[in-house]
């Protein structure tokens, strides 16, 4: 899917869903919504946590509209993927700082800060990755002093992560080769 047909699967569930949900959503969802037109992704990655939502309300909803939520792996197309605590690197929301990024009747969608949205990517750090945080950077004048404090709101087990404190290294180093 790309930004337009997101859209449309979201204005979908809208019409499905029979009670008000609140996800937050993260990963290319979340920044194709943001404005990152030109990203594509097969699967609308939500915080679960971090959602108001009757799961098997929502469930049934997405089936409905032909988006299901948390299919086999090898599943072709478009889906939700149902982000659960243990695998979720993510800081908690505040509502004073949470964004929305698309509301209808009954579906609103939002996510954090793009600060935490970098940190959410550093426990992988791959290419695909890298191309969202310059995105990132370049739309919200970040800092890496945002990021790095947006690190510590993680998730313990994220948050003391050798990995993830390599890679907020690896960033520091990375935006001294992307400035211009």
């Amino acid at each position: 899917m790309n930004a337009a047909s997101l859209r449309e699967h979201l204005g979908r569930l809208d019409a499905a869903l029979h009670e008000p949900t609140h996800l937050c959503i993260y990963g290319s969802a979340a920044l194709m919504l943001m404005g990152e037109e030109d990203r594509f992704s097969v699967d609308v990655d939500v915080a679960g946590p971090y959602s108001t939502v009757n799961e098997s309300a929502l469930a049934a909803a997405a089936a409905q509209i032909g988006l299901p939520v948390n299919p086999p792996d090898n599943y072709p197309s478009d889906h939700i993927e149902w982000v659960g605590p243990t695998r979720l690197c993510l800081a908690v929301p505040s509502p004073a700082v949470a964004v929305t990024l698309w509301c209808g009747r009954r579906l609103t969608v939002f996510t954090l800060p793009p600060a935490d949205l970098v940190a959410s990517r550093l426990i992988r750090y791959d290419p695909t990755d890298l191309a969202d945080i310059q995105f990132l950077f370049s739309q919200s004048r970040l800092k890496v002093e945002e990021v790095a404090q947006a690190v510590d709101r993680l998730p313990a087990n994220f948050r003391d992560d050798v990995l993830v404190r390599e890679n907020l290294a690896n960033l520091r180093r990375d935006l001294k080769r992307w400035a211009p």
